[in-house]
């Protein structure tokens, strides 16, 4: 639905998909590399290419930060992606999400290097949109 609306829509900003994922409730899967793998073979299939990220709702996403690197796709923490009454702050969570990113292989990005990299997907998304 997201991709159709992009299309549709003039002059959208590139898309961002957050895969949400949840054990406690009815929507999402549980954080597994099988279900980002899910996510990411219909992305492929209607929107390919975009930026995507994982978060969670009431669950603990941490465990599926390396699988979201490895497939070259973003990462949300906070007290919103873990378990209710989680004890940790949401600078503990961060700090934690960079050392697992950095284990991964991979490096955060800057806020300047990610409105960039935003910049330079709107640019192909225009461009993807005028040849529809």
């Amino acid at each position: 639905m997201g991709a159709a609306s992009a299309r549709a829509t003039v002059r959208t900003p590139s898309p961002i998909y957050r895969f949400m994922f949840a054990d406690t409730f009815t929507f999402g899967f549980p954080p597994k590399p099988a279900y980002l793998d899910a996510h990411l073979a219909l992305l492929r299939e209607v929107a390919d290419g975009y930026p995507w990220m994982i978060g969670g709702l009431g669950v603990d996403i941490r465990p599926l930060i390396p699988s979201a690197v490895q497939r070259e796709g973003h990462v949300r923490v906070g007290l919103e992606d873990m378990p209710w009454g989680a004890s940790q702050t949401n600078r503990a969570l961060v700090e934690e999400a960079v050392e697992i990113i950095r284990k991964t292989g991979g490096e955060p990005a800057s806020a300047t290097e990610i409105r960039e990299a935003m910049k330079a997907s709107d640019v192909l998304h225009q461009r993807g949109r005028a040849a529809v």
